[in-house]
């Protein structure tokens, strides 16, 4: 079983065999009160007015992806009995949020992309409780970012936190192959005498934006790193299976690979090599390159 594991104290992302695990791990207790609270707590809690929020980067997938969060019974000594603490789903949260984030929006999380209680009993003697969720993010557009907003309705007779008592669950999509890459190759412009044509200069990236649970769309560029017109929408599409790559733009059907060149993904290196063309063939307008995974977008 191979376990991809990214820490953080925000999120922790890993894919599990089946299925991929998240854990929040923001279990510190809100002593700020000598009364006890229940609490959702956060890493950083927000300064603007708008609820508090996590965020959870899923990985485009038919297999389910689980989740985690935290509800803290916050005291100087454990809870004596068992709590069972009511949650509910609060649109509210997502307009106050859209409104204090107007070029960051959020839209409720579709029913059917997840799956969850709203309720959890915090054992006696225990100080906090794991609520799990599980998530479809092959139901889940990668151009849109997603809302789960919970609230605390019930706190088993003890206080809801003002502060802490409601947060909005962030959710993204991406694919594996999403991110950004350095680019390395050479491109033909037939002709071209103004530094189009020749070895891509140093220190050019491109990103990979998600298109699909294994297809993505970026950005070829000339020598000196100037854009191509002409070739919008250029996607790149992996075999799962065997790792091979087609390349083909949805705005000129004239771009495809080059005969005979191994179009391919290395997942060791998270490398693409790639060699395609387009325009009047290969001598007209082509290009090679290397893509190599440098950072998450």
């Amino acid at each position: 079983m191979n376990n991809y594991i990214l820490k953080g104290m925000v999120a922790i992302t890993c894919m599990v065999g089946l299925s991929s695990c998240l854990k929040n791990k923001n279990e510190q207790p809100d002593f700020s009160s000598s009364t006890p609270l229940i609490e959702l707590p956060v890493n950083s809690p927000t300064g603007d007015g708008s609820p508090n929020s996590i965020p959870v980067s899923l990985t485009l997938s038919e297999k389910p992806s689980d989740f985690k969060y935290y509800i803290n019974y916050a005291a100087a000594e454990a809870n004596p009995t068992d709590l069972k603490i009511n949650l509910a789903l609060d649109t509210t949260l997502i307009t106050r949020y859209n409104i204090a984030h107007p070029d960051a929006k959020v839209k409720l999380l579709p029913a059917a992309a997840y799956n969850t209680n709203f309720t959890a009993t915090i054992p006696a003697g225990q100080r906090k409780m794991e609520i799990p969720v599980t998530f479809r993010s092959i139901l889940l557009s990668p151009d849109t970012s997603y809302a789960l907003p919970v609230t605390v309705t019930d706190g088993a007779g003890v206080t809801v936190s003002k502060n802490f008592g409601s947060m909005i669950i962030r959710v993204g999509v991406k694919n594996i192959y999403d991110g950004v890459y350095s680019m390395k190759g050479y491109v033909v412009r037939q002709d071209d005498t103004g530094g189009l044509m020749g070895y891509i200069k140093a220190g050019v990236t491109t990103d990979l934006v998600t298109d699909g649970v294994n297809s993505n769309g970026f950005t070829q560029y000339w020598a000196n790193g100037g854009g191509i017109a002409g070739i919008d929408q250029t996607t790149l599409s992996v075999d799962p299976v065997t790792n091979k790559v087609k390349v083909f733009s949805k705005a000129n059907a004239a771009l495809v690979n080059l005969p005979g060149y191994d179009n391919r993904y290395d997942p060791a290196t998270k490398t693409f090599y790639l060699s395609f063309y387009w325009g009047n063939g290969p001598t007209h307008r082509a290009a090679t390159d290397t893509l190599t995974y440098v950072r998450s977008r």
